[in-house]
């Protein structure tokens, strides 16, 4: 009670902006490169770091739209990518939220990457970053119930588990047999409803802390 009267009781004029601070600086410290995998090397776009040698850079501009490669299961996504990606690959994004999934997907060499998410806001995110990678966007404003069967041979969904268990008759429908599907944003006790919703011949788990990424080899 006292801090709210405190805070109740502050005069106008009382909370100044810190002119000491380099926010601008302090914002840029905040989203460094990251190598991820073998082949990955993330940047945001005002940095001046050279791409590391045998690595891609993939620019991208941190924002409210998930996906800016800082979190781990973003980093699970994009190393389970590199690991399958052929020149021939049809990747879907769920979800793709800024687009680095699919953006990475196409760097990778797959033959098409498209990103799929129903909010705009999203999708304005993700056009921006496909622009800073001189890559034309391939998005689609939707969900995965407007996708026609057997679309793609690499699905990939970084979602929650709830979100993933309660569309994976659409996951696997938009899937290719044969193909892949990769999952992750979720929690390792979480896994075990996945492996029972999503099956699969061959399965590669990989893990980030807490945090689980499943890519499975489709029947």
């Amino acid at each position: 009670m006292v801090l709210i009267a405190t805070f109740a009781n502050a005069q106008p004029g009382a909370w100044k902006e810190d002119q000491s601070i380099d926010w601008v600086a302090e914002t840029q410290r905040a989203w460094p490169t990251r190598p991820v995998g073998q082949r990955i090397f993330l940047a945001p776009p005002w940095s001046r770091e050279s791409t590391p040698e045998g690595r891609f850079r993939l620019v991208h501009n941190p924002s409210f739209a998930s996906g800016t490669g800082e979190h781990p299961c973003t980093q699970l996504a994009l190393t389970a990518l590199e690991e399958c990606i052929t020149a021939g690959s049809r990747v879907i994004d769920v979800g793709t939220g800024s687009g680095i999934l699919a953006i990475a997907a196409r760097l990778l060499g797959a033959a098409s990457a498209m990103g799929l998410d129903p909010d705009d806001t999203a999708l304005d995110v993700a056009r921006e970053n496909h622009a800073l990678n001189g890559l034309e966007p391939q998005l689609i404003n939707g969900s995965a119930d407007c996708l026609m069967d057997c679309f793609a041979n690499i699905v990939v969904a970084n979602i929650d588990a709830t979100v993933l268990l309660s569309i994976a008759d659409e996951l696997l429908r938009i899937s290719a047999p044969g193909g892949r599907l990769i999952l992750t944003g979720f929690t390792e006790p979480e896994l075990p409803a996945i492996e029972r919703n999503f099956p699969a011949s061959t399965k590669r788990v990989h893990q980030c802390g807490e945090w689980t990424c499943i890519n499975l080899q489709l029947s």
